[in-house]
């Protein structure tokens, strides 16, 4: 039987990895006397004042059970926080604002006496403290006087209500053009001022994205300073910290942030970032978490991916936000895009669809067949994007003669985006040429020229940011040809038309690409946006917008996706204009990225190895990443670029997919061609997943339940797969097999065990 004094070997362990001195008395002292018994460890400030008493217990047994025995230990020495560990599960107690919390870790000296300074800087309660504190109804930002909205408003008041609440962890939904970013801001100040929280990590699943956010950090919280991470360099100062979720996986080790670093965890468009892959990134922290997104809850669309119904549900699930009973999820805030039109903030909008022949069909050519799915990806026919755009140019037309309106349209590959521009371009009707070169006071052969314009992460030697600013800020171009890099993260209020030519069956990337125009924009007299649908993407969200024509019937068409990849076949088929007529129907596509080059996986790690090598030898960045030096903004974005180039496209998701390392940065990746890093072993994730699992749940993880968990993890060692067959097998089957395990975790129950831990070993 295991002794409590094991659990205290393991806890040593603990303590040292995080920093304190175990045999230091002025840093942790054993056996001090509490109330009418001994506290097994008290941890110390650098004053020597109490911190924190830690209470062990054996293995096996429920550490959460000695609240009641520690509350007096530390309420005697004057601890502000109790820690409850047996060796495997922890909690962490800040006895005066909540209940004791999972937590994966021990924190570190320095970042526990920063937690004791914030309550000895509030006024009063926690509660106390926040309702003492004005509300922000107007403030200044970028130069005017802004006036904060109801909804924003009731965000921070819900917020404020979830944390006095002792709630840990927060979603906010919020459509696109609402203002997420700023309202995080003021809800940042507000816990800044009232001493809720020090230190801020907010995580956006893109670093241009970062950027953005830490601009507007920049304008609002200038007391508050915001640091920008980057891969390949370590940061541990500012505020807030700024940052994707892989660089900051990459930094969580030794020298890293420890498991009470940041009090507060911000997780951008969080829907889209916090799984597979970075469950357990999020999980490294102990503290108040919030998920942003845009992303409406099911309902407002129809969801046609089970895999993304199921994603959404586990976002819930991990900002506490599921309802069993009802099978839905509980925001902590909501502000949808049909209340943001009701109430004028958004723009309302109207839709116009309408499809092909050729789209839905396919077609043959020089004996090769190519499907529904082919077009845009590896196959193209000018004759079927010319009828979809003279239908466009058709109804477009006197909007255009009313003024010019810039529009972006989503198209499927780098190819096909080729061909869009220079028809674009073509069609477009002369008397609007000659209207739009008089009204820029430009030549007409100018506007011809630059009408349409193709911006992909390809842009400019992918540089596209001086191709978005033309977009943006110019008259020319006023349509911009996007694959998969405007329709997140790109807000431009002047947008006021949509051309939807790239489908998807994701709810959330259609969701995203409506938001690109749904922002009011007084200054050109914006009213409404409209959307041109020809490839099914409205019909199959069940989008009904405010004002709806449609010249014919939708059809359904086949397939249909939103995921990236190569398609079948070799090579690009292009069939010139004139030789496939086709006509207005209905149609359906499977999206890609830009082509890149397939290879054998090993070929393709060889020649990883061979170029980090290579670059070693004369490039300094690499040098630089190697000997863990910083790395300037510009430095790190022109590394990317070279890398991520032909022939191999050396980029984080094509590495990640070679070396079957989900999680792994840009900067891993070098470091472990150059010998400096090892990634972990299938073991070692298979360790981390359960372990991650176990501290989510350990609050209701019953002795029996954890022992058949250890069963199960041993069998995920030895090579099975988790399914619900696995239990009806040995050793599970001795134990009374899947009948017993139902009986234990309850069979919706088992279904969940079975599912989560297949989405943590998946990342």
């Amino acid at each position: 039987m295991s002794r409590e004094t094991d659990a205290r070997m393991v806890v040593d362990q603990l303590l040292k990895d995080a920093g304190w001195d175990i045999f230091d008395k002025s840093q942790v002292s054993t056996e001090e006397t509490a109330a009418d018994d001994r506290a097994d460890y008290l941890l110390k400030s650098a004053l020597t004042r109490p911190l924190c008493v830690v209470e062990t217990k054996r293995f096996g047994k429920d550490p959460y059970g000695a609240k009641d025995q520690t509350l007096p230990y530390a309420k005697g020495l004057g601890a502000p926080f109790i820690i409850l560990s047996n060796g495997h599960e922890h909690y962490f107690w800040d006895y005066g604002d909540g209940d004791a919390r999972p937590i994966m870790g021990m924190p570190s000296r320095a970042d526990l006496e920063i937690r004791a300074n914030l309550k000895i800087h509030r006024k009063g309660t926690l509660q106390e403290t926040l309702a003492a504190l004005p509300y922000p109804e107007t403030f200044w930002f970028r130069g005017e006087q802004a006036e904060a909205r109801a909804y924003q408003l009731e965000c921070l008041r819900r917020a404020d209500e979830a944390l006095a609440a002792g709630r840990r962890r927060m979603l906010f939904e919020m459509a696109t053009g609402t203002g997420k970013t700023l309202v995080i801001a003021m809800l940042m100040k507000r816990w800044f001022q009232s001493a809720a929280v020090s230190r801020v990590l907010f995580l956006a699943d893109r670093i241009e994205l970062a950027k953005q956010a830490k601009e507007t950090f920049d304008e609002y919280l200038k007391d508050w300073p915001s640091e920008l991470l980057y891969g390949g360099k370590r940061s541990l100062q500012g505020q807030i910290v700024v940052g994707t979720l892989d660089t900051v996986a990459a930094q969580l080790g030794e020298g890293g942030f420890g498991h009470a670093y940041f009090d507060l965890v911000i997780t951008d468009e969080c829907h889209r970032s916090i799984y597979n892959t970075h469950r357990a990134t999020l999980g490294h922290f102990d503290a108040v978490h919030i998920g942003l997104t845009a992303t409406p809850s099911p309902g407002e669309l129809r969801w046609v991916s089970d895999k993304e119904r199921q994603l959404v549900k586990n976002t819930y699930m991990f900002f506490d936000c599921w309802d069993n009973a009802t099978k839905q999820g509980k925001p902590t805030f909501s502000y949808t895009i049909q209340q943001g039109i009701k109430d004028r903030y958004l723009a309302p909008y109207k839709i116009y669809v309408a499809d092909t022949q050729l789209t839905i069909e396919g077609t043959s050519w020089n004996e090769e067949e190519i499907s529904a799915t082919d077009w845009g990806r590896r196959a193209e026919s000018e004759d079927r994007l010319k009828t979809m755009l003279d239908e466009f140019f058709r109804i477009e037309t006197p909007r255009l003669q009313e003024r010019p309106r810039k529009t972006i349209v989503f198209a499927v590959s780098d190819k096909q985006a080729d061909l869009l521009v220079r028809l674009i371009n073509r069609l477009l009707p002369d008397d609007l040429c000659l209207a739009i070169a008089s009204r820029l006071n430009v030549s007409p052969g100018q506007v011809r020229e630059s009408f349409a314009e193709k911006i992909t992460s390809y842009t400019n030697n992918g540089d596209p940011k001086p191709a978005i600013n033309r977009f943006k800020y110019d008259p020319l171009p006023y349509i911009a040809v996007s694959v998969d890099m405007l329709d997140t993260g790109f807000d431009h209020k002047e947008i006021e038309t949509l051309l939807m030519l790239r489908p998807t069956k994701s709810a959330m990337k259609y969701a995203q690409m409506r938001g690109r125009g749904s922002r009011i924009c007084p200054k050109i007299g914006k009213t409404e946006f409209w959307i041109y649908d020809f490839v099914g993407n409205v019909a199959r969200f069940n989008d009904s917008s405010i004002d709806y024509h449609t010249p014919k019937e939708i059809g359904q068409g086949g397939g249909g996706g939103g995921g990236g990849g190569e398609g079948p076949g070799n090579g690009w088929v292009l069939i010139p204009e004139g030789q496939k007529d086709d006509h207005i129907q209905n149609q359906h596509l499977i999206l890609v990225g830009p082509e890149g080059l397939q290879m054998d996986r090993k070929t393709y790690q060889d020649e990883w190895s061979a170029k980090v090598a290579d670059l070693h030898k004369a490039d300094p960045v690499v040098q630089k990443i190697l000997a863990g030096q910083p790395v300037s903004e510009e430095e790190w974005e022109a590394l990317r670029r070279r890398l991520d180039a032909p022939k191999n496209y050396f980029s984080e998701p094509s590495l990640r997919k070679a070396f079957e390392q989900p999680t792994g940065s840009l900067t891993d990746f070098i470091r472990a061609a150059l010998g400096a890093f090892k990634f972990p072993t299938h073991e070692e994730r298979i360790e981390r997943a359960f372990d991650t699992w176990v501290a989510e749940h350990s609050a209701s993880i019953k002795p029996e339940q954890a022992t058949m968990l250890r069963l199960l993890k041993q069998r995920v060692l030895a090579g099975d797969t988790i399914e619900l067959r696995i239990f009806s097998q040995p050793p599970f089957s001795i134990y009374g097999g899947r009948a017993r395990m139902e009986q234990l975790f309850g069979k919706d129950g088992l279904n969940q065990v079975v599912e989560e831990l297949n989405i943590l070993l998946a990342a």
